[in-house]
């Protein structure tokens, strides 16, 4: 049987993690899952990312496009090297990278 401030704790605890959850996909710029087949899907999620594959003519101004494995990794070295962040949502969960 749990007490009240054993309660409370356990609601500030989810409140804080999805306050976190929450400001950790602010700071996202991209988004990447692993899709059926080896291949991978790659979202937009912030402006900067955006304005950023635009300056580097990646993508054809959509904001979602399918790779392979080779073009998933190299485009997540460019993006890391430019100081922009990408989700990783993989079937253990989720990974800021």
């Amino acid at each position: 049987m749990s007490s009240e401030p054993e309660k409370h704790v356990s609601q500030s605890s989810a409140r804080t993690a999805a306050h976190i959850s929450a400001s950790v996909h602010q700071r996202v710029d991209f988004e990447l899952r692993r899709l059926e087949g080896g291949k991978w899907r790659l979202r937009v999620i912030s402006q900067q990312g955006l304005y950023w594959m635009k300056s580097m003519n990646v993508g054809s101004g959509e904001d979602e496009l399918h790779l392979n494995l080779i073009a998933a990794n190299d485009f997540l070295r460019s993006v890391r090297r430019h100081g922009l962040k990408t989700e990783y949502i993989g079937p253990l969960g989720r990974c800021l990278l």
